[in-house]
């Protein structure tokens, strides 16, 4: 599935260009190398986590329909 220009993805997106960090993890919380990647890029501020799993894009709103 090709997500570029997926709501989700564009969200994600703006948010990078706020000053956002992508970084790897599962429903247990990033993993400890992104949270070193995240003190080394910003430092021990407040911030707030937000959890997206892969299947927020499984949408098929991008998928081709059936031939």
């Amino acid at each position: 599935m090709e997500i570029e220009g997926h709501p989700t993805q564009d969200l994600i997106e703006e948010l990078e260009r706020r000053g956002a960090l992508r970084v790897d993890g599962s429903n247990a919380g990033p993993q400890p190398d992104a949270l070193r990647f995240v003190r080394e890029h910003v430092g021990d501020g407040p911030g707030f986590w937000l959890f997206l799993p892969t299947k927020t894009f499984l949408t098929g709103f991008d998928d081709l329909p059936p031939a």
